[in-house]
């Protein structure tokens, strides 16, 4: 049973279309919502004085930016995405925790595979990585090209600030703001709700993926990056299809960010001169492409145990 079969309550409550537009206007709310809760909120608990706000939030960031960035990144995405999510999901669309996250789909073997096929992934994303960064466009979209890359740069800036950690704290710290919370709120969000959306309307399983890791990539809104987050997105969408379990996407969403966030403060203490926002234009192209190879092996085992599990239980209902 895939995840679309999986999942007819919410196609029922209203048109599909509707309940389409309903789910994205309100996201849009919460986003606003826990935007400003989020502001306020990390004013108070950094003590960041009121007419020093946009200096702190607005690059270049200085070190007494951190605190109060992770305070709000962390806070805003926890209601923005993860409460809202769950609320909609359990008020709207009436489904249970059970039926979204399907946590006895999930297996220790499959969710091994799932780690390692992201990890091959992402090896292989890096030669995208690369040639997304380094587009150039025509002189009649130059002033786009100008925004965009003021876009990136001031996105980049940011990055780099909260992946730069001082002590073990700041690490436990980042891996909850950048890596737990984004892997269950987003995968909530765009796989467990948005794409089963569309897919409704589409009625076709690939065009709900694809479509879904689109919106995924485009949300985050870094034009020299968009390419790369949506292969992601589209390899969460595949897990979270052919398991039937959100808990495969999330783990692998866990595992492409943290796996991040952990290269960044181990790098530059085992080598001095390691800069790991480089890493991606360092890796070879024989290692990306034999990574490519290990995935899809790696995939369709994932493909082929889900596919077996699904005969056995309907052998075992019948």
């Amino acid at each position: 049973m895939t995840s679309f079969e999986n999942k007819p309550q919410q196609f029922d409550q209203f048109n599909p279309w509707s309940s389409l537009l309903i789910f994205v206007l309100l996201f849009i709310v919460a986003t606003v919502v826990s935007q400003l809760i989020a502001g306020v909120v990390g004013i108070l608990v950094a003590k960041a004085p009121l007419d020093q706000i946009t200096t702190l939030l607005a690059p270049p960031h200085g070190p007494e930016s951190k605190k109060l960035l992770f305070i709000i990144q962390g806070i805003s995405h926890f209601l923005g995405f993860t409460l809202f999510g769950l609320i909609y999901a359990s008020k709207l669309d009436r489904q249970s925790l059970k039926s979204i996250f399907e946590p006895k789909r999930f297996t220790l073997k499959d969710g091994s595979i799932a780690v390692l096929l992201t990890f091959f992934f992402m090896l292989f994303n890096s030669i995208i990585i690369e040639w997304n960064m380094n587009i150039e466009f025509p002189e009649f979209l130059s002033e786009f090209e100008a925004w965009a890359r003021k876009t990136e740069d001031d996105l980049m800036a940011l990055t780099n600030l909260l992946s730069s950690y001082d002590n073990l704290a700041e690490l436990m710290v980042a891996l909850l703001v950048i890596g737990v919370l984004p892997a269950i709120g987003e995968e909530l969000i765009f796989r467990g709700l948005l794409q089963n959306k569309i897919a409704s309307i589409a009625k076709n399983p690939h065009v709900a993926i694809w479509v879904a890791a689109i919106i995924f990539g485009a949300f985050h809104l870094q034009f020299y990056g968009v390419v790369p987050r949506i292969l992601l997105g589209a390899v969460f969408g595949y897990l979270y299809y052919y398991s039937g379990s959100l808990l495969y996407a999330i783990l692998a969403h866990f595992v492409n960010n943290g796996l991040a966030v952990i290269i960044m403060y181990i790098g530059p203490r085992v080598d001095e001169n390691c800069d790991p926002q480089a890493m991606d234009e360092q890796m070879p192209l024989y290692v990306s492409l034999g990574a490519l190879v290990l995935f899809l092996i790696l995939a369709k085992k994932f493909i082929d145990n889900r596919r077996l599990k699904t005969d056995g239980q309907v052998a075992d209902d019948i």
